[in-house]
């Protein structure tokens, strides 16, 4: 266990997308300050073409009565990352906003992050087909610049 003015590091390459915002959610609701890098590296586990399909659909979803007040979903990876965890937090709960204000996000390797912690669960143990996040966003049509 970390002291809660702790930063906790984790490079995202190669970690299952999944397993990986589950252990943040969890260590940002124990008030610990977390910082992801490569996000775009992390995988989701399955076929391209099913994974993108569902954030596709995702993407499209509207409100009937008010198709400007549905949920919006990114294209990139670093929002869609942060995305993902959020749904893993308390629904309409300050926790939740005050846990979000503590978890920062970044495609590749900012020059101010030192030394990164592993995930637990990588691609190399996963014993099928798996599709990084960042060929999700471009299939949603994100352009890296």
């Amino acid at each position: 266990f970390t002291p809660k003015d702790a930063t906790l590091v984790i490079d995202a390459t190669n970690a299952v997308i999944g397993r990986l915002s589950a252990v943040v959610a969890k260590r940002l609701l124990e008030g610990e300050k977390v910082v992801i890098i490569n996000a775009e590296k992390s995988v989701f586990s399955g076929k391209e073409k099913t994974v993108t399909e569902v954030y596709y659909r995702r993407r499209g979803m509207t409100q009937k009565a008010n198709p400007e007040h549905a949920m919006k979903w990114p294209r990139r990876p670093d929002f869609l990352f942060k995305k993902i965890v959020e749904g893993m937090l308390p629904k309409h709960s300050n926790r939740k906003t005050t846990a979000m204000k503590t978890l920062r996000v970044y495609i590749g390797n900012p020059e101010n992050v030192e030394k990164a912690v592993k995930p637990v669960k990588t691609s190399e143990e996963l014993g099928r087909s798996f599709v990084t996040l960042e060929q999700i966003c471009r299939n949603l049509g994100w352009n890296k610049k």
